[in-house]
């Protein structure tokens, strides 16, 4: 699928997966042609996948259906359009604070995803989660406030055993390609500054390739995916240049706003 993430070599790999993103320069990261691109580029017939089998409501597929596929693929809507237990919501984190130029977090918003996780596996024991982060920085925070919660709450230990298929994970952008959980949290993180003054920087989203890093991570979920950001659409600006922050500009409001508009 070369509208997920794009090929990297090696060593590039081994940088993105242990630098924050922040740190990168574009030219530190180069996208190749997949093969695929390879094959189109001299002509070879195409055949593409046409049938979508993760998403059990289809406003999870919908979105990525529209934008990157031409609404091509085949799905199938769910029993019931309107439920909180199904779908595509937005949390949004009124005092959510992006640390710039420091920790390059939002403890706020972790804090947050944190209470939330513990939430869920009160609520739903029985449905798998996993936690998407736009960096290292904001998946190390919310890793710190989870494993705070848990040394004040031990009886959910059981909830946080690793298990490669199945088991609760945090992971940034980049690592999360391959997994799939019944429910996905997804933690924005970028947002407005100690000054209330925002840059249009957004990590991996401003580099090459960034728009097929967020459809990786907002195809995860089986039931549902929590947006958990400290911004809103109107916050981005609608001429960024970048395709990946026009694409998270458009989910925003997709998540806000629903599948009409």
């Amino acid at each position: 699928d070369n509208k997920q993430l794009p090929p990297t070599s090696f060593f590039q790999k081994n940088l993105i997966d242990n630098v924050d993103w922040d740190e990168l320069s574009d030219n530190d990261v180069e996208v190749f042609d997949s093969i695929l691109d390879e094959c189109l580029g001299i002509g070879l017939p195409v055949k593409t996948l046409r049938w979508h089998y993760r998403s059990k409501h289809e406003d999870l597929i919908a979105f990525s259906n529209h934008r990157f596929y031409d609404d091509t693929m085949i799905t199938f809507p769910a029993a019931i359009n309107q439920t909180e237990s199904l779908g595509v919501k937005l949390f949004y984190v009124q005092d959510g604070i992006y640390d710039r130029g420091g920790k390059r977090n939002n403890q706020k918003e972790a804090e947050r995803v944190a209470d939330l996780v513990f939430e869920h596996f009160k609520n739903f024991p029985k449905k798998t989660l996993g936690v998407v982060t736009f960096s290292i920085a904001q998946m190390d925070a919310v890793e710190e406030a989870i494993d705070s919660r848990l040394k004040e709450q031990p009886a959910f230990e059981s909830f946080f055993k690793e298990d490669r298929l199945e088991g609760f994970f945090v992971k940034n952008l980049e690592n999360v390609q391959g997994d799939e959980r019944d429910v996905i949290f997804f933690s924005v993180g970028y947002g407005f500054d100690q000054q209330g003054q925002m840059t249009m920087n957004f990590g991996p989203l401003n580099k090459p390739g960034g728009e097929r890093r967020l459809n990786v991570a907002v195809t995860r979920a089986r039931e549902k995916v929590v947006l958990i950001t400290s911004i809103k659409s109107s916050d981005i600006d609608k001429d960024a240049q970048a395709l990946g922050l026009q694409t998270l500009r458009a989910y925003l409001d997709y998540a806000e706003h629903g599948p009409e508009t």
